[in-house]
């Protein structure tokens, strides 16, 4: 991958104006030479792209075309021999999720007419997962409840909607999910809203095991059935009766990003003080779940947002490799005016730490991402950000880059 001449020259783009926010997925999926990616672009298109490996070349589609809000931004499928779904929606500000699927396999030049879900209120994010030909959608309803539909079709006809969590809060709900090699046991991290001073916050970290095949839902720890996905039994899961991960003091709050897929359930986060809007004490976390209880290691400085009000607590982000050994963390983080696109790992003694991917750069990084699966040439992404507002997510301008898989991963 081509790197900047100096630190003042941003990374060079795998892909021009591209967005996302942290809660869709997938968004990154490699098949042979091609990456597929959903993302949105600055004039607020709905875009799927695929990147060639092998010849550097992007092809890439527009879908549908809303307000340039970068919560709108989609998710991909992408699965051999099978067409394309593309899931996205207006960040709350209507009634239900919007899709299309691709005419024939892989195929970006002819879509179906778009159609729409409704999940009984405003939907913001999508997260599908295919488990045995069956798809699993989720998307955030009304902001404090996530709700589910299933297809047994390739998305051509769905089950009514079933509420998964509903939490008693005045903030908005924030879910990471990631399927295990098993291909049926999905990972559930959340939490809530980064707002310092609401009247219910929730700023406390749970999970969750659900098997998607038999619609179980179980507690990571200790194995006790919570309820149950496919036959509405104990739905929806209130915050009281999750696993509880971690209890955050009222001094500080968190903004959750990603969960693992690989053999130790981890879930990765930023942390910090009430009132600290320059974020010097943000710091990325990872609670693991080791010997049967969750433990909670700080990783790295945060360092300063890269936009938007200090409640929204928009620093860099982190990011798990795929199904990849535990202990390792993408992330991207400001330091001393350069910002930072590393591999973060664990020794065996628990001490953390970084190499860069990139080199440092003045230019704002965000976002990363793994690309699922890696590949020698391509392991990890992220937003290279031209602008983004200090009172807003609107109007933003960003690309993709990359990284090759280092030397030091663990696969």
């Amino acid at each position: 991958m081509a790197v900047p001449a100096s630190q003042d020259e941003a990374p060079a783009p795998l892909i021009e104006d591209m967005a996302w926010c942290w809660w869709t997925r997938p968004r990154a999926t490699r098949i042979g030479n091609d990456v597929y990616f959903a993302a949105l672009d600055s004039k607020g298109a709905m875009i799927a792209a695929r990147l060639d490996l092998a010849s550097g070349r992007v092809d890439r589609a527009r879908l549908a075309a809303f307000e340039d809000d970068d919560h709108n931004n989609p998710a991909l499928l992408a699965q051999p021999g099978r067409p394309l779904v593309c899931f996205y929606s207006r960040h709350d500000a209507e009634e239900g999720l919007r899709y299309r699927i691709s005419r024939a396999p892989l195929n970006l030049d002819d879509w179906e007419p778009e159609q729409i879900l409704t999940f009984g209120g405003s939907t913001t994010y999508a997260q599908v997962h295919e488990v045995g030909g069956e798809l699993h959608l989720f998307t955030r309803v009304d902001e404090t409840r996530w709700g589910w539909r299933l297809s047994g079709d390739w998305a051509k006809s769905w089950q009514a909607p079933r509420d998964f969590l509903a939490f008693d809060t005045d903030q908005q709900v924030y879910m990471a999910t990631a399927l295990l090699a098993d291909g049926k046991t999905m990972r559930v991290g959340i939490s809530g809203h980064p707002k310092e001073y609401e009247k219910k916050p929730l700023h406390d970290v749970w999970a969750c095991l659900v098997d998607l095949e038999t619609g179980a839902i179980t507690a990571p720890s200790t194995g006790a059935t919570l309820g149950n996905l496919r036959t509405g039994e104990s739905l929806p899961l209130r915050e009281t009766a999750l696993e509880l991960v971690q209890r955050t003091s009222a001094d500080r709050t968190v903004n959750l990003f990603d969960v693992s897929s690989g053999p130790v359930f981890e879930i990765g986060f930023v942390s910090k003080l009430n009132d600290d809007h320059s974020t010097r004490d943000a710091r990325y976390h990872v609670s693991s779940l080791r010997d049967g209880a969750w433990r909670t290691e700080g990783i790295a400085p945060a360092g300063r947002k890269f936009g938007y009000i200090d409640a929204g607590l928009y620093v860099g982000g982190v990011a798990f490799p795929e199904r990849a050994a535990d202990g390792q963390l993408y992330l991207t983080r400001e330091e001393e005016g350069l910002w930072h696109f590393e591999l973060w790992q664990r020794d065996a003694a628990g001490r953390w730490t970084g190499k860069d991917l990139l080199p440092p750069t003045t230019t704002r990084l965000a976002r990363p991402w793994a690309v699922s699966p890696p590949d020698p040439r391509l392991g990890a992404v992220a937003l290279s950000l031209e602008r983004y507002a200090d009172d807003s997510y609107y109007g933003s301008l960003s690309h993709l880059v990359g990284a090759p898989l280092p030397p030091e991963f663990k696969p």
